[in-house]
């Protein structure tokens, strides 16, 4: 099918579901342009990761539904915004804008993000960084405060200045946070004046590098220059099929990571919303993938954890009980609380192909 014609039946359906729009900056996407070129068709991962194919505009899969970790319950900020969320005692989620250098695809804050889009102003964003610290000075349980988004650096250097110096005005916050994909769409947005900015407060950094070809020189030698100033760094992102649902491809992943100093956190597994069947793998098969990867690699590299997020928090695979069998969902227990995660139909899980997930590599094994 035309990658045109595609483009226009997700911008329809983009505009009728409060889907994210297509959105790639031009230093990604001279990535995805020589990966198409490569391999002489749109079905490579990086292509993938930032444009629809066929299957994300007309593959579904049942239980789908629009918002599955449901920040809205869990949601600490002002009245009718999601801006702040609190699942854990001691940790307090702040979303600092609904804007991203490029749109992922597989995004699982899509609907919150677009709901905010167009009340997403300046005003509206320092009204809720007051409610913040108010919130945060009556709660001195909460330790850790995590900026997400959007992505934060996306905001100017003053913005994310007063940001992190009104947390850091608050005692009780140890540690501050921030998720970013800036450093594979745009690794310029780390200015000197932001990285300045983030050593001075000691923030931590988590990445959320999908892929191993999105590791080229420009991002090795950020992470290098973030690593200089003694920045403590991480990564964590998403299990998605026919980007990198291969043992093979998260070894690469994995690798690259750890020899350039930063530390994987968590796989996630996809949420089940609505136009993610594309990227969605059954359960039985990340566990085949995950019992590979620890068979294959040194524990600095299969020490990452396999996790779902649901509105009472991370899932993970020893919280399995059962499935039943007539609906397909899972059930976990976590905590006393039961949890139950639609599964991804077998039919529907045809595994990426690996020739294509790591078509600069001849015999990826």
């Amino acid at each position: 099918m035309n990658q045109l014609y595609i483009d226009g039946v997700f911008r329809t359906i983009s505009i009728k579901e409060g889907l994210l729009p297509v959105k790639v900056t031009p230093f990604y996407e001279r990535k995805i342009k020589e990966e198409v070129e490569a391999l002489g068709n749109h079905q490579g991962p990086l292509h993938r990761v930032s444009f629809p194919t066929q299957d994300r505009i007309s593959l579904r899969a049942p239980n789908e539904v629009k918002d599955f970790v449901d920040d809205r319950s869990n949601a600490c900020g002002r009245s009718n915004r999601t801006s702040a969320v609190r699942k854990y005692a001691s940790r307090v989620l702040f979303l600092t804008t609904s804007k991203c250098f490029g749109n992922c695809q597989y995004c699982f804050r899509s609907a919150a993000l677009n709901e905010s889009v167009d009340v997403d102003t300046r005003t509206e964003q320092d009204a809720d960084l007051r409610h913040l610290i108010e919130y945060l000075h009556s709660q001195p349980d909460v330790t850790e405060v995590i900026l997400s988004g959007g992505d934060p650096l996306i905001l100017p250097a003053s913005q994310l200045s007063a940001i992190i110096e009104g947390i850091r005005s608050v005692s009780s916050v140890k540690s501050i946070r921030i998720h970013t994909r800036a450093i594979v769409y745009e690794p310029r947005a780390f200015t000197a004046e932001k990285i300045d900015l983030l050593t001075q407060h000691k923030l931590r950094l988590t990445f959320h590098i999908v892929h191993p070809y999105e590791i080229c020189e420009e991002v090795s030698d950020k992470i290098a220059e973030l690593r200089q100033h003694k920045l403590r760094l991480y990564n964590q992102f998403p299990l998605l099929r026919n980007t990198n649902d291969h043992h093979a491809v998260l070894y690469r992943l994995l690798e690259k990571l750890d020899e350039m100093g930063v530390r994987n956190l968590s796989i996630f597994i996809p949420d089940p919303i609505y136009y993610s069947a594309a990227f969605r793998v059954r359960l039985s098969r990340i566990w085949r993938i995950s019992d590979r990867l620890n068979f294959i690699s040194p524990s600095w590299i299969n020490s990452t954890r396999f996790v779902f997020d649901s509105p009472r928090g991370k899932v993970r695979r020893e919280h399995y009980s059962r499935t039943n069998d007539d609906t397909d969902v899972a059930i976990f227990m976590r905590d006393g609380d039961q949890i139950s995660f639609p599964d991804f139909p077998v039919a529907l899980d045809v595994p990426g192909r690996i020739e294509f997930m790591l078509w600069k590599e001849s015999r990826p094994s």
